[in-house]
């Protein structure tokens, strides 16, 4: 029997349905795994804020990975910090401005974007977390003189194939960098190099004294690969593509169908 002492599971395409929320069928698991002493993080792309209002609606305390585990907390403490500087980021937003891409960025509490709009609106509705609208490259010269840095940029198109040809671009440009990568078809994620979910994961082990074999991972895309790499089960969801598939120990339904609900009934 599977000896499961931490839940990572990622949030959009997994936790959360097509409409953004949490099933109750999902909800009712993850109480029920709690209430059996295991551990139950939520490691995404997203801001802590966004993450802690999906907390607060599971009634969960503790770990959360951020920025695809670029930024570890419990709940104020910094378990693990892994920002880029601003010259990366001013780098990375003059390509993504080539290709004619809209460019978020997320500082630790705050993230930012340069026009109101529809993805201003987007990120909004679906982080359930206030943006600031202003100019990067003022925000890149004063955090310059504060020393701030940004943990992750996100750029974001309607048209998978851009998607597809500027992640490549750019991950061949600054491939000795940062880390490049999809987290959705209409999504590029950039941050710092040699991060990923699975540091999140290795992280929260540390921190709490718990194996990496007792860790259970559930996510939908690319970025979930470190998760799995690092767990000792791991669980893709069936709205996942095949590839990411087949590089996890098994699959459930889709987040359509309370697949993460499944896979922890199944472990309990």
């Amino acid at each position: 029997m599977f000896d499961c002492k931490l839940i990572c599971t990622d949030i959009d395409g997994t936790l959360l349905d097509k409409n953004h929320a949490i099933s109750k069928e999902n909800k009712i698991a993850i109480q029920r795994a709690t209430a059996k002493g295991i551990m139950v993080a939520l490691v995404s792309g997203r801001i802590a804020g966004s993450l802690q209002v999906l907390q607060n609606q599971l009634g969960l305390e503790g770990p959360l990975g951020c920025y695809n585990g670029s930024l570890v907390l419990d709940k104020e403490n910094i378990l693990s910090s892994h920002p880029i500087t601003n010259d990366q980021a001013r780098k990375v937003l003059a390509s993504l401005r080539k290709v004619g891409m809209q460019a978020i960025i997320f500082a630790k509490d705050q993230w930012y974007i340069d026009r109101p709009g529809k993805w201003h609106e987007k990120e909004e509705r679906i982080s359930l977390y206030q943006g600031n609208i202003c100019d990067f490259s003022l925000l890149l010269d004063a955090w310059d003189e504060q020393g701030c840095y940004p943990y992750k940029i996100l750029g974001m198109s309607e048209d998978p194939s851009l998607i597809k040809t500027t992640e490549k671009e750019i991950a061949s440009c600054f491939a000795s960098e940062l880390n490049v990568f999809s987290s959705s078809p209409l999504y590029i994620e950039i941050s710092a190099k040699g991060v990923d979910k699975g540091h999140a994961i290795q992280t929260i082990c540390k921190h709490y004294g718990i194996l990496p074999s007792q860790v259970m991972a559930v996510g939908d895309y690319y970025n979930d690969l470190g998760m799995f790499r690092e767990a000792g089960y791991s669980v893709a969801m069936g709205n996942a593509p095949q590839d990411v598939q087949m590089q996890a120990d098994t699959v459930t339904l889709s987040n359509n169908e309370n697949g993460l609900a499944l896979a922890i009934q199944a472990i309990l």
